[in-house]
């Protein structure tokens, strides 16, 4: 596997959005499509990448802004969980008064997308929302953990559907087992590693 990762971060708070993509067939996933639709498909053009699919690591708005361009640009399929469905659609799924909630989304796909030389595991990591999730990129020993694993620190549990218990029994249970040397590609901030996570992270130690 040869895979290519762009960073683009996007918005008022900075989301992390990834242009994913496998540098001998170029077919590209995109994760976290969270705002600046223009910014992200300039990248894509001057990439020449094509984009297959969208993976949502999580529902909530800072997440979800640039999705309906990004679609209708290129037509391809969004993966949100089936258990972050509800947050996904809420009217109240904003940040006012700065960022009203998203509209016009697109339905999600039942399943996620796939592309051509990037095989990957969908992590269900419940805790900052319902239906959270980590996209683990196994054989190039990536993952993406959007709001759930950050550079020594966790993502936040005071908004609606919030659980710290459930965050950290995901954390546990399911990201620090994985390989030391898989880089974390968090949803805001820099990236980081598994193994530093287990030696310096304060919130799952």
């Amino acid at each position: 596997m040869s895979i290519r990762i762009e960073t683009l971060p996007v918005g008022m708070l900075a989301v992390n959005c990834y242009l994913v993509w496998d540098d001998n067939a170029r077919e590209t996933l995109i994760v976290d499509a969270g705002d600046e639709a223009d910014r992200i498909i300039e990248a894509i053009r001057k990439l020449s990448i094509k984009p297959v699919g969208i993976l949502q690591t999580h529902g909530h708005v800072d997440h979800i802004l640039a999705l309906r361009s990004l679609v209708d640009e290129f037509a391809i399929p969004v993966y949100v969980h089936p258990d972050e469905h509800a947050l996904y659609y809420s009217p109240a799924n904003s940040l006012l008064p700065w960022v009203p909630a998203a509209r016009n989304l697109p339905k999600p796909a039942d399943t996620p997308p796939q592309a051509a030389g990037l095989p990957y595991a969908v992590i269900h990591t419940p805790g900052h929302t319902p239906g959270g999730v980590c996209y683990h990129f196994a054989d190039a020993a990536v993952l993406f953990s959007g709001d759930t694993l950050f550079h020594g620190s966790i993502g936040r549990t005071d908004l609606t559907g919030g659980d710290m218990n459930a965050l950290l029994t995901s954390i546990r249970t399911k990201l620090l087992p994985l390989p030391a040397n898989t880089t974390v590609y968090p949803g805001h901030g820099p990236t980081t590693t598994i193994g530093e996570e287990k030696e310096i992270n304060p919130f799952v130690n």
